[in-house]
């Protein structure tokens, strides 16, 4: 990446400060807005994963499926709205469930398109994913019984353009060693780029020891060349709508992150020291902070010039009852027979039976689950579900 870090490194922290103004967040209700003619995004409640759709005299290609089962319905209706026409194909910018977890509710009929590596996680999902793929839907259930995503789905390695009925649909992969299948889709004729991954905004990125997100030298990579595409509109995986500078504060943001690591490292700091010591206050008012000791940890490892963390997995079970819920059930505290408390997430994976879909989790509902522990590390977002039965 030494072609894109020098240019800004000597006077990245004099200059941090104008790139970085105050943003507002998405609001607290989703939003369906016209960018262009024929083209319209989605813009996630709170931040939240944003979708986009282009109608063409073909059909409407719909970019990623929103964050949970309510969004994805929504989302369907709302194209519903504008146009008589189905939705002959879903493209997935990256293979995380509040992109990719809605592709149920369309697919098939409509075709997927993904990147040649999310082609390879499809074909290794295990039975209890697979069964969440077929069941996250109730109205779908019967449409997709004894289907495989594999089914309905191409894919591509690094570019693809669509022309569909003159809509020019242009799909950039990159090529990275850890790139996990992450693309932008650009429309060269309305100057609208879908940024996927590397596209956030009033956000801090989620980028992962393992390298399940990508890197920090991915993401450049990426920024590199949708930078290069100079778009007049760009909408980001999460946070408001944005343009061409908003690619270039993120290149920024991404430098100073390195930057502040390696100077620690420079300096002797052990990783514990540098995870606890590391922030991005020159962003103050942007969310997700959580997303602070993973960032650390993954520039650390990047910069030490180590792989992606391989963390074992250990499975148990807890059979328990629900104390509270956030973000529509997505987040779980639940408490054992004996009193323990454990936090849950429940992911677009998660095999759920009793309710129709996670939204519908309540505080006093008894639960038996199954979920993962990775092994040395107690995950901040909760412990992944597997499978979940619920007794109201």
């Amino acid at each position: 990446m030494t072609r894109i870090f020098p240019a800004i490194l000597s006077a990245l922290l004099v200059l941090i400060a104008p790139l970085a103004p105050a943003l507002a967040r998405t609001g607290p209700v989703a939003e369906f807005r016209k960018l262009a003619d024929n083209i319209y995004a989605y813009i996630g409640k709170n931040n939240d994963a944003n979708a986009m759709v282009i109608v063409t005299a073909h059909g409407v290609v719909l970019v990623d499926t929103g964050n949970n089962q309510p969004e994805s319905r929504n989302i369907k209706r709302h194209i519903e709205a504008i146009t008589p026409l189905p939705i002959r194909w879903v493209v997935i910018t990256q293979n995380h469930g509040d992109h990719i977890g809605g592709s149920p509710l369309f697919a098939p009929p409509a075709m997927m398109v993904v990147q040649d590596r999310v082609i390879k996680d499809l074909a290794a999902l295990k039975p209890y994913q697979l069964n969440s793929w077929r069941k996250r839907f109730p109205e779908r259930t019967k449409a997709l019984e004894g289907l495989h995503p594999l089914h309905a789905t191409v894919s591509f390695s690094n570019r693809m353009t669509l022309n569909l009925g003159g809509t020019i649909i242009e799909l950039i992969g990159i090529e990275d060693r850890y790139n996990v299948g992450d693309i932008g889709v650009w429309l060269p004729q309305s100057g609208v780029l879908h940024a996927g991954f590397a596209g956030y905004k009033d956000r801090h990125p989620d980028i992962r020891p393992d390298y399940s997100h990508s890197t920090t030298e991915g993401f450049l990579r990426q920024l590199e060349v949708f930078n290069a595409l100079n778009p007049k509109i760009v909408v980001p995986a999460h946070g408001p709508i944005g343009d061409a500078k908003d690619l270039g504060v993120m290149v920024d943001y991404m430098l100073l992150a390195r930057h502040k690591v390696r100077g620690m490292m420079r300096d002797g700091m052990a990783l514990e020291a540098i995870v606890k010591a590391f922030h991005m206050n020159e962003y103050k008012d942007w969310d997700r902070t959580s997303h602070y000791p993973w960032m650390a940890e993954t520039i650390h490892r990047e910069l030490s010039g180590q792989g992606p963390l391989i963390v074992e997995i250990e499975r148990r079970r807890i059979s328990g009852t629900v104390l509270e819920l956030t973000d529509e059930g997505r987040y779980l505290n639940v408490t054992d027979a004996g009193g323990a408390k454990l936090k849950l997430r429940v992911t677009s994976d998660t095999d759920i039976e009793g309710i129709p879909d996670r939204s519908h989790f309540k505080p006093g509902a008894k639960i038996e689950a199954t979920y993962q522990i990775p092994k040395g590390g107690r995950p901040a977002l909760g412990f992944d579900v597997e499978e979940v039965r619920v007794t109201p």
